[in-house]
């Protein structure tokens, strides 16, 4: 019979040399091919912040005119020998409150 071959735990690996404020919580092997900045059709971002002084208000209503197709060119690292579009769609933006799921 073959060797058993032991998974690495690369999510406690990489925790243990990130800073506190960055968590690595889950991982999935890909091909050689694979890009994540080229090959991905969909990102989710989740940013945590300490509510002090906070205008959620206003943050929501910035987040309701970023939700559609917009042109990053003016804000996107100018990488023209790889990226000739900047149109992104941005489907959902919102915050979610300590203790609500989102």
């Amino acid at each position: 019979k073959g060797k058993a071959t032991m998974e690495l735990d690369y999510c406690k690996m990489l925790n243990g040399v990130l800073p506190e404020e960055i968590r690595v919580i889950s991982w999935t092997p890909v091909t050689e091919e694979f890009s994540s900045r080229f090959s991905c059709t969909a990102r989710v971002y989740r940013y945590f912040f300490v509510r002090r002084g906070l205008d959620l208000g206003r943050m929501e209503l910035a987040l309701s005119k970023i939700v559609g197709d917009h042109d990053f060119r003016n804000i996107a690292k100018m990488d023209t020998e790889h990226v000739s579009n900047f149109r992104r769609l941005i489907y959902a933006a919102k915050i979610v409150r300590g203790g609500e799921r989102g």
